[in-house]
């Protein structure tokens, strides 16, 4: 696949899965072989972490957007920075709805082959958002 194909593999899926909340997405646009390494130590690292924290995500949170600010890409793999922005209008990790408006900033590399994602990374300040709600 081209490096553009891979961009907006990685696009699509920050749109639809983050951004939407559309889990099966997962069945398309990841690897049977994926492996999620920012995934908390000894959870899998399968995509079941991420599509649990999603769900969980999307009832907490509505209004969420994924706010793409940079693509770069070589061979196969694909980093992007973005922040992810959403109001906090539901129960989320045991803290009742806050009305908050929260941004996230994220910086990802994603591996690709055969234009599904292998391997994800992720760096993110999520755990400072949950701590000002």
């Amino acid at each position: 696949m081209s490096i553009e194909h891979n961009k907006q593999v990685v696009i699509r899926f920050n749109k639809e899965f983050f951004q939407s909340g559309n889990t099966a997405i997962t069945k398309e646009l990841l690897a049977d072989n994926f492996k999620n390494h920012t995934a908390p130590p000894n959870a899998p690292t399968d995509a079941s972490v991420m599509i649990q924290f999603i769900t969980g995500f999307h009832k907490g949170f509505s209004e969420v957007t994924v706010q793409i600010h940079e693509v770069l890409a070589e061979d196969d793999k694909v980093s992007l920075r973005k922040t992810i922005s959403a109001a906090h209008t539901g129960e989320f990790m045991g803290k009742p709805a806050t009305g908050k408006k929260v941004e996230m900033n994220v910086i990802e590399i994603d591996i690709l082959k055969d234009g599904k994602i292998t391997d994800h990374w992720s760096r993110n300040d999520f755990m400072q958002i949950v701590q000002g709600l």
